[in-house]
């Protein structure tokens, strides 16, 4: 690694020959001069990892030079060495930017620890800077993959409503990527370097939701032990992401609606005469009809109006196909790096097999699919046998037995997959035995019609492709 530069500038050569032989010694490059103009003139000829400024100097002094030099190398260390017991010249020096101080007579150890921790702070402020620039780069639509127009319009809209805090409804079938875009939002956003806190309505039972998002004080209920900040609270200043909002029960869609509209909290059990005052961006998603369910009285009509001021739609993938090679890349790409796997070749009749798919699961049954692909393939080209069996893995119990094995997926993944094929196979051989007539299909299910209707949109049937012509 390169030597780390220094520039002590202290009108006492002897001092300044001290403190050189000292960082020599350790390996550190230094020069030194007596005064805080030549100290100017020297960063305008060399750039210095860090400054060992005197506090009193001829002309301008240490604590005039520290703000000087904080407007023109900015990301410069400093540390500033002051008359034992000045204590208030040191607290002037740390808010004028100095990273540290030490008093005289500075002592070799002492000189030492404080320029490691310096150097340091300097290399962690550095991978924070990096990291940051990570995630917004991940976020920057690079983990949305898509060419097809209302792909373009989304991410344009992600733009447009990043920089307001306006509430965001996105709505789009199971694995279509609604966490993804309500991430992209806020990580555009002016809110990015504050929380980001998501909970899943449909996967937290309903006798416990409702702490979860308020919180609760010590003794609340039976159980309640200590404290608890809810997530609502817990995301001041940043993003809460309510994914499955339909299924939050009828009581919590009052409660929270009372917090949106006051932008105030209580903590369950809380005898605060002061509820929690709240700062935070309000982003939902549901892969349910929410007007249906306004109309079934499931859900309530005065809060999807407070959630739906910007409507974000995610199309299903068979609504573009043309995305898929596209998806298909860039999950391939994420795959053969976590799974430190070649990366095979796929095929003309494997893709055109993803092509002709219906992908009821949409991204995620696709990310899925190559994933088992590339985990069973053992040629350099997946094949279209692979992949067909692959496809169809939960068509049927025998086929569902790898499926459930798997040890890459959760309980709730292979629920999710497995009853959307299968409710799509199931209702998709109704409506071919009854002719596409909703009415009987509905009957011999034993379900009512209308939650025929919003599983046959869900799924993307038509009750036309089943009539007789």
């Amino acid at each position: 690694m390169e030597s780390q530069q220094i520039l002590i500038i202290e009108d006492d050569t002897n001092s300044s020959k001290v403190l050189a032989r000292i960082l020599e010694k350790k390996g550190y490059v230094t020069d030194y001069v007596p005064s805080g103009e030549e100290g100017l003139a020297m960063l305008s000829k060399t750039d210095y990892d860090l400054l060992l400024i005197d506090m009193v100097l001829p002309g301008m002094d240490g604590l005039s030079l520290l703000k000087e030099v904080r407007k023109t190398h900015p990301d410069i260390l400093s540390i500033i060495v002051t008359a034992y017991g000045s204590i208030t010249s040191a607290v002037e020096s740390l808010k004028a930017g100095a990273n540290d101080f030490l008093e005289k007579p500075v002592i070799p150890e002492k000189l030492l620890h404080v320029l490691r921790k310096a150097f340091e702070e300097r290399r962690l402020r550095k991978e924070i800077v990096a990291l940051r620039s990570d995630l917004a780069q991940r976020y920057q639509f690079a983990n949305i993959v898509g060419k097809h127009p209302k792909m373009q319009q989304i991410f344009q809209l992600i733009e447009s409503v990043a920089v307001t805090d306006s509430s965001v409804l996105i709505t789009g079938e199971t694995g279509t990527g609604k966490d993804l875009v309500a991430r992209a939002i806020h990580f555009q956003s002016s809110r990015q370097h504050k929380p980001f806190i998501a909970i899943n309505c449909a996967s937290v039972p309903e006798t416990l939701l409702e702490s979860e998002l308020f919180g609760f004080e010590r003794g609340a209920f039976t159980g309640a032990v200590s404290r608890k900040i809810g997530k609502l609270e817990q995301a001041q200043g940043g993003t809460v992401f309510l994914d499955e909002i339909g299924d939050m029960p009828m009581a919590v869609q009052g409660k929270l609606l009372r917090a949106i509209q006051e932008r105030k909290i209580e903590r369950l059990g809380s005898v605060r005469h002061t509820p929690i005052s709240l700062d935070i961006r309000l982003i939902s998603a549901t892969n349910r009809d929410l007007p249906l369910e306004i109309t079934d009285n499931r859900f309530r009509l005065d809060l999807f109006y407070r959630l739906n001021v910007v409507p974000i739609r995610i199309p299903p993938l068979r609504e573009r196909p043309e995305d898929i090679p596209l998806l298909m890349d860039h999950l391939l790409d994420k795959l053969v790096r976590e799974k430190n796997r070649p990366r095979p070749r796929i095929s003309e009749k494997v893709l055109s097999q993803l092509l002709a798919h219906s992908w009821p699961g949409n991204v995620r049954e696709l990310e899925n699919v190559l994933e088992r692909s590339l985990i069973l393939n053992q040629e350099q080209t997946i094949s279209n046998v692979l992949f067909s069996q692959v496809v169809h893995l939960s068509r049927t119990s025998e086929e569902l037995s790898p499926l459930i094995t798997d040890p890459q997926l959760s309980l709730k993944a292979v629920r999710e997959h497995a009853i959307v094929r299968l409710e799509r196979e199931y209702l998709s051989i109704l409506l071919r035995k009854y002719k596409g007539s909703i009415k009987r299909t509905a009957a011999h299910a034993d379900i009512d019609a209308r939650t025929i209707r919003r599983k046959m949109k869900a799924y993307g049937l038509d009750k036309w492709d089943f009539k007789e012509i």
